[in-house]
Order: structure tokens, then sequence, then C-alpha cells
């Protein structure tokens, strides 16, 4: 009995250290958002973000359908799902933070630059909604070294405008964006607009 005792000790203070060492590192990190980007830089990206062509609402329908939840997910949540499913989803302010500049430095490992994503992503939330988030990605996301940003894929691929896309084209789309590398959009129609 006495055995089983302090190694029900021992556990329960392993917990209390991990708890702590969790929310510890969550405030640095949650802290040290000007090291990645300054002020000027943040209320710039925001701007950008804020002020990005809003997509069809159809589209955030089906984004939700292949993404659930993901548009009304804040971060921390996201992260706290992870830890009990296989399938972690970034969030539209993760891609919005690891495509934008900030987040990526030449000579950065692939930790630091995840690292600053988060970061960038936390602050961006303050500010700004997933909505607004995924409007920015998606008129800023590199699809390929010729396509950049759903206007350039809609126009090329389906020969009209992001509101007009019907639902399979903008299935299409969604999938383009998780893979780009491996998905290929039969093109409807002519050459496009290129």
């Amino acid at each position: 009995m006495k055995v089983f005792k302090k190694l029900l000790k021992v556990v329960v203070w392993i917990l209390i250290i991990g708890v702590f060492c969790s929310v510890v590192s969550y405030f640095y990190l949650k802290s040290t958002w000007k090291e990645v980007i300054s002020e000027e830089e943040l209320t710039e990206l925001v701007d950008r973000i804020e002020f990005a062509d809003e997509l069809p609402d159809r589209f955030y329908d089906l984004y939700n359908e292949a993404y659930p939840e993901v548009l009304e997910t804040n971060l921390n949540k996201q992260v706290v799902k992870s830890f009990f499913s296989k399938d972690f989803v970034k969030s539209p302010s993760v891609l919005a933070s690891m495509i934008s500049k900030h987040s990526r430095v030449d000579g950065d490992s692939t930790k630091i630059s995840d690292k600053k994503a988060y970061v960038l992503a936390w602050k961006l939330e303050d500010a700004t909604t997933q909505k607004q988030c995924l409007n920015w990605v998606l008129d800023n996301y590199q699809f390929s070294v010729q396509f950049k940003g759903i206007k350039d894929i809609a126009r090329y691929y389906f020969v009209k405008e992001v509101h007009a896309l019907t639902d399979e084209e903008i299935k299409a789309v969604i999938k383009l964006m998780k893979t780009p590398s491996l998905v290929s959009i039969p093109k409807t129609k002519g050459l496009g607009t290129y």
C-alpha cells in the first residue's frame, strides 16, 4: 500500500508540473509576438486582412463542410482538439500567418517558423475573424508557380469570377488548397483569361 501511495504522489506531481509548464509555455509564447512582427507591421497586415475581398457565402458553407467548425473555433480550441484527434486542421488565422512574410525568414528551422506562425495567429485572432483571415489567405495563396490567389484559379480553370463558381468548383478549390501538388482540376473551357 505504501508503494501505491508513493507512486500516486509521483504521478500527481508529474501531472501538476506538466500542467504548470504547459500554462507557462502558453503565456510565454503569446507574449513573444513582438519578436515576430512590429506593431506597425501587425497593423498593416491586419488592415490588409480586414479589407480582403469577401468570398461568397456558399464558399464558407462548403469550407465548413470540409473542415467542420474551423471558421468558428479559435486557435486555442483547435490546439486542444488536436490532442484528442489525429486530424489537425490549420485554422485560417494560422494559414494567414504562415503565408505572411513575417513568420518565414530564411535560415529559420521549421520549428522556429511554426512557433512564429502560431504566435502571429494568436495575435491576428485578437484583431480579425477566421473568415477575414480565410478571405486574405485565398487572395494570397500560392496555388502554384503560375497562380496566386483564388481569382487566378477561377479565371484560369473555370473561366469565371469567384462569385460565379459552382459548388463543385468551390470544392475543387478547397481540395486544391489542401494539396496543390496532388490535385489536377480539368479545364472546362478554352484557355481562360490568360
